[in-house]
């Protein structure tokens, strides 16, 4: 009898764990809010909008919502937010055409953190590949091109276009993570100065302020999916904000070493308003 009702405890508690992790993924696989979808159904707008791409950091549910603070920044201009979680580069490129079906006037991209770490290992470059039905296997070099194709592409249709560069994963800057990160944000770079985009150094910006606070060898990212589920479960299961996660890890920016807090999205929305402020509202 012991056994049975250790074996029904046991069943009890995995149920229950498992039932907290379905609650958490289908929390965080929500909908953005003012997505392009809900755009696209909705009455016209009179003024073109501002539309905010890439994948989970756009998104705003796994991370503070830097979209939605640029909302409260510009009450009279609306912002569709195009992000989704997961996506690299190439992905994108094959939403493009639903983005400009938007209209916009403006749209500011940050994407490349999951492009980064599918290029990381061998087992991540075909497991990425596999479970996107990638045409080919993730590089830097594609990674640009697709990057440097949905520039194009935008820019063909009357819109003006800035790239975030992007933020360091963990707060280890020497860890060899970010050194290809910073592979990456140099190709952004150039993917700025060959079509004209906007270059916006949200890479620069956070880690200056990591520099401010002598936050620039650790936490390190260490590839484990582990701190971005706690993170997760923590925030939707139990209610914690981002913020409170990342101080009791000891993260300055992000809760688990590649979304943002509060402080990283306020870096962010800070760059993107800067540029915003200096481009035409075009009806």
């Amino acid at each position: 009898m012991r056994v049975k009702g250790i074996a029904v405890a046991a069943a009890t508690v995995t149920a229950g764990v498992g039932g907290v992790l379905a609650y958490t993924v289908a929390r965080v696989q929500g909908r953005a809010a003012g997505d392009v979808e809900e755009f696209l159904a909705s009455t016209p707008a009179r003024e073109r909008p501002v539309v905010v791409a890439g994948a989970s950091i756009v998104r705003g549910r796994a991370s503070v919502d830097f979209v939605q603070m640029l909302r409260e920044r510009f009450p009279s201009r609306t912002l569709v937010n195009a992000g989704v979680n997961g996506n690299v580069a190439w992905e994108l490129l094959q939403r493009t055409d639903r983005i400009i079906a938007c209209r916009p006037s403006q749209v500011v991209i940050l994407i490349g953190t999951n492009d980064v770490q599918a290029t990381l290992t061998p087992d991540a470059m075909r497991s990425t590949r596999e479970s996107k039905h990638l045409p080919e296997d993730p590089s830097l070099g594609w990674y640009a091109a697709c990057l440097r194709d949905t520039v194009v592409r935008l820019q063909g249709a009357g819109v003006n276009v800035a790239l975030c560069s992007l933020p360091p994963i963990g707060q280890d800057l020497d860890a060899p993570v970010n050194a290809v990160v910073r592979e990456a944000n140099n190709a952004i770079h150039d993917v700025c100065t060959e079509t004209g985009a906007a270059y916006l150094p949200v890479y620069e910006r956070l880690t200056d302020l990591l520099a401010s606070q002598g936050a620039t060898s650790g936490p390190a990212w260490t590839g484990s999916w582990a701190p971005g589920t706690a993170s997760l479960v923590e925030h939707f299961a139990l209610g914690r904000s981002y913020d409170a996660i990342a101080l009791a890890r000891g993260w300055v920016i992000s809760p688990d070493g590649v979304h943002m807090d509060s402080t990283g999205a306020s870096i962010i929305a800070d760059l993107a308003a800067d540029w915003l402020e200096r481009q035409p509202s075009t009806a």
